[in-house]
């Protein structure tokens, strides 16, 4: 091969993979300049509430819920077809309204269904959700019940003194309604495995400012809290599954045993 022609082909080779090389130069990723640390941004803790503030929020009737809505509307159509029948009325939180659930409805039959029973426990409820049902549904109007239970309390957060505000504000409401009816306040459960827990224990705050309330004439205190603990206060998985609701039969029991004798003489 002659020299000259050596250094031609040698030369087009070049020429054909310049563009090759260029193509890998184009292709190596480009170094990324290293992100800037973004600062944590320092959550402000809201102030705390004072307890006046405390109290309005527990006794502000709440407007309805989307998650109220239609069970507040199937019960108020069922008030409005059932107006004289309807002789017992029950108000409170998830703990009420599952006597309408499952595994209650073997003790429900026995302690529920004879009579002629309203249940608006809706689960979630606080104090001002349920001062919204007894102010703002409508309900109430529609019905005369001889007898009212009511236990709500356990979902509130604030001080005991505003729940108690708020328990005080539905028993004027319902007495407003029902100046005859005997009203039934139950101490709010207890939840929780044992005495120190806190819950509990903000529990037992409430219950000693909302036992003040009752005269054992037409406002009447039961406390069924003993019976669903052991001597040392333990509670059980058996009586409530969640530490909260009793929702198998054996909780419900207890709870039904103490209803027993009210709804015998006022529910027919």
């Amino acid at each position: 091969m002659k020299l000259s022609h050596f250094f031609a082909v040698l030369l087009s080779g070049a020429v054909a993979l310049s563009p090759v090389f260029g193509a890998a130069e184009k292709a190596a990723p480009a170094k990324k300049a290293a992100p800037a640390k973004k600062k944590a941004a320092k959550k402000k803790k809201a102030a705390p509430r004072s307890l006046a503030e405390e109290i309005k929020l527990a006794t502000t009737p709440v407007q309805n819920a989307k998650r109220h809505a239609k069970r507040h509307e199937t019960k108020k159509a069922y008030a409005a077809a059932n107006k004289g029948k309807i002789k017992i009325l029950m108000l409170g939180d998830s703990i009420t309204h599952q006597w309408e659930y499952s595994p209650a409805a073997e003790v429900q039959k026995k302690y529920i269904t004879p009579y002629n029973v309203l249940n608006l426990g809706c689960g979630g409820d606080r104090t001002q959700h349920t001062i919204w049902i007894v102010e703002k549904s409508g309900i109430l109007e529609l019905i005369k019940p001889k007898l009212v239970t009511l236990m709500i309390g356990t979902n509130n957060r604030g001080p005991a003194k505003a729940t108690a505000a708020g328990i005080k504000r539905i028993l004027e409401g319902v007495r407003k309604h029902y100046p005859d009816a005997k009203i039934l306040l139950y101490a709010i459960f207890p939840r929780g495995a044992n005495n120190k827990n806190a819950l509990r224990m903000r529990n037992e705050q409430v219950n000693a400012e909302i036992v003040k309330f009752c005269n054992g004439k037409d406002i009447i205190w039961v406390d069924i809290r003993k019976d669903f603990l052991t001597p040392e206060g333990i509670l059980e998985k058996s009586m409530m599954p969640d530490l909260l609701h009793p929702r198998k039969a054996k909780g419900y029991t207890v709870w039904g045993k103490s209803l027993e004798p009210y709804f015998k003489k006022y529910g027919k």
